[in-house]
């Protein structure tokens, strides 16, 4: 089926590419001798100042005929689409020559002209930032296109006259005459407006057919968490996007696990892109040029996850002058400083975060501990006027250490990672934009264990430590063709080299800090080769289609796999305001994360897939309709079946983290289903903007050796959400926002059994000892029980003011999160006594209570 699809996909190309290329001889350059003639004398001048022969017969053409030219024609065809005007004939281009045939209706209007393209980069003129999908529109000709990533466009236009208009959300239309006379490239500075509304979350990107979260870099205030605004957070506004607090990667999408999420930075792949267990992105927002969520359609340049992609791209770094932004609030401190190394030609951007929240967490005696820091630097330099370099570095790092009632779990995880980006304008119709990446993960977990009598006294004591790690070394290279205004193509290769160290173990009376002090298992390595091909066709005003596949080669040792990944998104559109879309989805997965039950949180391990642990695949259907009016109110709707196969789950009974060489034996592979309804509703004035999303959704697994082979709902399997979001701007000082949510509760398992471990791996030297015990939990049925609905307010108040009448602006913001102290993160542990046999459910890890903060921005 899917070798099918791609033949049918190929021979689409090539026919839409053989009428799309058509050369013509009319667009050769030719300065007629006179202005007044009769046709005779204008096709024989043609014929004798020009290398084009034009053949004819005055049986059917009227030579006698006497034209005025008009304007100052510059081609062939441009002189011929008057001299030629009204007469009954069709034309052959042959030899290099014209032959003029009889037929029964005259030319097309349009048959002569010319075409040429109009390219360039679209910058902000204050920064020199280039500007993702700025809109370009041509009315006469009801043409139209979009910038890319780099802030790259093509348009392709008739000779002579043209009227542009430019537009991009926070910026001034800037309205442009050209005269074409051959292919021009022109380089276009947009002015912002003076006064940018602070509410500029934008969920589409301003093209029909492009139909996908997009996160605004100036985010509202139900974005801030303990006083730092993070982006990506109000991706959890939007239907079938989860946040789940207890795992490192908390982002759950459309019934996918944390894995299946793909989190690219300037296109370097993130393995963990947050901090404090999913809570705060890595992502500073002074930093951010765009974000784009895919969870419904995903092009073919992008693979590797089940569930969602989300690419983020940041600044280059203002090339006119050196600006900044500082920030302290509750949580942490922060600030990013940009500027020219060499006006116009190179510049450099610099961000960093550190948190600050330990004393007042020791204060209050929560019993955390968090410590967490982002660094960023990006180097951009022009070399020449077609290619850019650019070199990003970035560094993070989280230490938590939880200690309520008798557990104590400590994490230290972190990412460190460099690119080299290379973009080049290879011609008016082509781009090409190349990269190297280096990405590293390690994540460090410990959990102590401890075990008390009847009468509470410690009679086990031990922690077991983990170390795992993942470095993936990736070479890229996508090229986007645009043939004409509605045909464009993009395609590129990309290969990766990934080398994994799973799950290191320490079992010792303390926690272990330093990767060195485990038993080092083996390493474990792979390869990838993929090769992605798509095209994007605008068949009339109304439809619009982008076919596409991307096949993977992947390397273990002695596994190998081929994967055929067909792609395809379909938009018809009613009217200006209607359009409804469809789009189907294969994706293949070839990295497992897998989570030690009896390890607490964080406890994850990479594994590659195998012989016996084969890639993750999916299937997903989505028909999606929207709606948007000229009162700024906004209403979206998408229904979705997904089926997942490969699926892991830890096996019942064993434990991963052995050092063993039949680690395998501890992942079961099954089968996965997801599918509902979500709908999402927006309005946006002057002075509001009010968000309000339902999600009904259904979350299935199955697999053999669970639940007598019987599915079960998924542990994040919730049945309703409702998100709501507010913000009213009171004049252009004072701003008000709250984020209210809802959902059901997350499925769990009780065990009906319960016994000591004796399993030889735990060297356990006397059976009979309460302090060598471990219990191992059975259970016979999966997900059997239901916890409480969890909702939560958040509320905040800002300022905005200029400080000395100057260039320097401040931003106050006073809030507070979880208003009404809700009782539950939906995180649920056993406590147990030995002497009573006795297990109880118990609720933990509840990071934040009622939390008031407080955060200042200054803008220089």
């Amino acid at each position: 089926m899917n070798k099918l699809y791609c033949i049918f996909l190929v021979l689409l190309i090539s026919i839409q590419l053989t009428q799309a290329q058509r050369v013509s001889l009319f667009s050769r350059p030719y300065t007629p001798t006179f202005y007044k003639g009769s046709i005779r004398s204008f096709l024989d001048d043609i014929n004798q100042h020009s290398p084009t022969i034009i053949e004819y017969s005055a049986n059917f053409l009227d030579t006698g005929k006497v034209i005025t030219l008009t304007g100052s024609p510059e081609t062939i065809g441009a002189v011929l689409h008057q001299v030629l005007e009204g007469q009954k004939i069709n034309l052959v281009e042959k030899n290099n020559k014209v032959i003029i045939t009889p037929a029964t209706a005259p030319l097309p209007e349009d048959f002569f002209i010319s075409w040429y393209s109009v390219y360039g980069i679209i910058k902000e003129d204050v920064s020199g930032e280039p500007l993702v999908d700025a809109t370009i529109w041509q009315p006469a000709q009801q043409r139209g296109s979009y910038s890319n990533n780099h802030g790259y466009f093509t348009i392709k236009l008739p000779e002579g006259k043209n009227e542009l208009y430019l537009s991009y959300a926070g910026y001034e239309t800037r309205r442009i005459e050209v005269n074409l006379k051959g292919n021009t490239r022109m380089d276009v500075f947009m002015t912002p407006k003076t006064d940018i509304q602070e509410v500029t979350v934008t969920t589409t990107p301003p093209a029909a057919e492009v139909e996908e979260n997009k996160a605004s870099k100036n985010a509202a205030g139900y974005d801030i968490i303990l006083g730092e605004s993070d982006v990506l957070r109000s991706f959890y506004l939007d239907p079938g996007v989860k946040n789940i607090p207890e795992i490192t990667y908390g982002m759950l999408v459309r019934g996918g696990s944390p894995d299946q999420n793909v989190f690219l930075l300037d296109g370097n792949p993130i393995f963990n892109p947050t901090h404090l267990l999913g809570t705060l992105s890595i992502v500073n927002k002074t930093s951010l040029k765009s974000m784009y969520l895919y969870k419904k359609n995903f092009p073919a340049r992008y693979g590797g996850g089940l569930s969602s992609v989300i690419d983020v791209m940041t600044k280059d770094g203002n090339m006119q002058k050196w600006q900044g932004e500082a920030n302290a609030g509750l949580l942490a401190g922060s600030f990013t400083v940009e500027g020219p190394i060499k006006k116009d030609r190179s510049s450099i951007m610099v961000s960093f975060r550190q948190s600050w929240i330990n004393p007042i967490l020791r204060a209050l005696k929560s019993g955390i501990d968090v410590d967490f820091y982002d660094l960023h630097v990006k180097f951009t330099q022009w070399v020449g006027k077609k290619d850019k370099i650019m070199i990003n570095a970035y560094a993070g790092h989280d230490a938590l250490q939880l200690h309520q009632n008798y557990s104590n779990n400590q994490q230290r995880w972190g990412n460190k990672a460099a690119t080299l980006n290379w973009n080049r304008l290879l011609s008016a119709r082509a781009f090409i934009n190349s990269s190297f990446n280096i990405s590293n993960y390690d994540n460090l977990a410990g959990f102590r264990y401890n075990l008390y009598d009847s009468s509470g006294r410690l009679v086990q004591n031990r922690v077991y430590n983990t170390y795992s790690s993942i470095k993936q070394y990736t070479g890229r290279t996508a090229l986007e063709i645009s043939p004409n205004n509605d045909i464009k193509i993009n395609v590129g290769a990309k290969y990766s080299y990934t080398r994994i160290r799973p799950f290191d173990t320490n079992v010792s009376p303390d926690f272990a800090d330093r990767p060195g002090d485990f038993n080092a298992f083996p390493p474990l390595t792979f390869s990838e080769l993929a090769f992605f091909y798509e095209n994007e066709f605008r068949l009339s005003k109304k439809v619009f289609l982008r076919p596409g596949v991307r096949l993977s080669f992947y390397d273990n040792h002695d596994y190998k796999n081929t994967s055929w990944q067909p792609r395809l998104y379909a938009v018809y559109r009613f009217d200006q305001h209607n359009q409804l879309d469809a789009s189907y989805n294969h994706m293949t997965q070839y990295l497992h994360m897998v989570t030690n039950p009896y390890m607490g949180i964080n406890s994850d391990a990479w594994v590659p897939s195998t012989a016996e642990l084969n890639p993750e695949q999916s299937d997903m259907f989505n028909l999606g309709y929207s709606h948007r009016n000229n009162k700024k109110v906004s209403f979206y709707a998408d229904v979705y079946y997904k089926q997942m196969t490969d699926v892991t789950n830890y096996a019942e009974g064993q434990n991963l983290f052995l050092n063993t060489a039949d680690w395998g034996q501890s992942v079961k592979l099954g089968k996965g289903w997801a599918y509902g309804l979500e709908t999402k509703a927006e309005h946006i004035t002057d002075k509001w903007y009010l968000h309000l999303s339902y999600t009904l959704s259904w979350n299935w697994r199955k697999f053999a050796d669970l639940n007598n082979g019987v599915k079960f709902p998924f542990k994040y399997d919730r049945r309703h959400e409702i998100n709501a979001a507010a913000t009213f701007k009171f004049n252009k000082h004072w701003s008000t926002s709250a984020f209210w949510m809802f959902a059901t509760g997350d499925v769990y398992t009780l065990p009906n059994q319960v016994y000591p471990d004796f399993d030889d791996a735990q060297q356990i030297s006397d059976p009979l000892a309460p302090r060598e015990y471990r219990l191992i939990y059975h259970s016979s049925n999966a997900k059997m029980y239901r916890t409480l609905p969890y909702h939560r307010l958040d509320m905040s108040v800002s300022n905005y003011h200029s400080l000395g009448g100057g260039p320097l602006q401040s931003r106050l913001t006073v809030g507070v999160y979880n208003i009404y102290g809700s009782p539950s993160q939906y995180v649920y542990d056993l406590e147990g006594t030995l002497g009573k046999r006795s297990l109880v459910v118990t609720t933990k890890y509840q990071f934040f209570k009622i939390t008031p903060y407080i955060s200042y921005t200054v803008t220089f």
